[in-house]
């Protein structure tokens, strides 16, 4: 639309100067009032459009660092921190896990979730490797997001995970 105000006013404003009645005059003016409102409108959607890049950003550059790796949850652009321990094992930040899935987080301190203990890793409560399917298993019944957020670790953490402990035990 703004596009369309933008040539019409354009035309118009040619239109307006190459013409020497009355009516040239008439379409100048509309022509420089529609230049005005298209380019109105084109500012409008880019600052519309800019302000949640701005925003997004912004909350990139103010995220904490993490010193581990990162899982993108499917659909909603959650992302699940995670690490490894001293024996290879993995945990998840288990405020990432809940907040991807859509359910309640872990209160400060609490050490079982759902039925499943949780880890404590510096300040985060934390599921386990083993654990993390012990506590999304019995959500997808409900819970789309459980059951495709479980696929997305089996396939990206603990499968890969699984076939370096069987290389090492192959090779090493």
């Amino acid at each position: 639309m703004a596009y369309v105000l933008l040539a019409t006013g354009a035309l118009l404003l040619l239109l307006g100067m190459f013409t020497d009645s009355g009516g040239g005059f008439f379409a100048s003016s509309v022509g420089v009032m529609l230049l005005f409102v298209g380019a109105l409108m084109l500012i409008s959607l880019s600052i519309i459009g800019g302000l949640p890049w701005f925003a997004r950003l912004v909350s990139r550059l103010a995220e904490p660092v993490w010193d581990g790796e990162i899982i993108h949850a499917d659909g909603n652009g959650s992302k699940i921190r995670y690490d490894f321990d001293e024996d290879g094992s993995p945990w998840f930040v288990a405020t990432d896990v809940c907040v991807a899935i859509g359910t309640r987080t872990p209160a400060q301190g609490v050490m079982k979730w759902g039925g499943v203990p949780l880890l404590m890793r510096g300040k985060h409560a934390c599921f386990s490797g083993e654990d993390i399917p012990t506590y999304l298993i019995p959500l997808p019944i409900h819970n789309h997001a459980a059951s495709s957020l479980l696929v997305n670790i089996r396939n990206n953490v603990l499968r890969k995970l699984e076939k370096d402990r069987e290389d090492r035990q192959r090779y090493g």
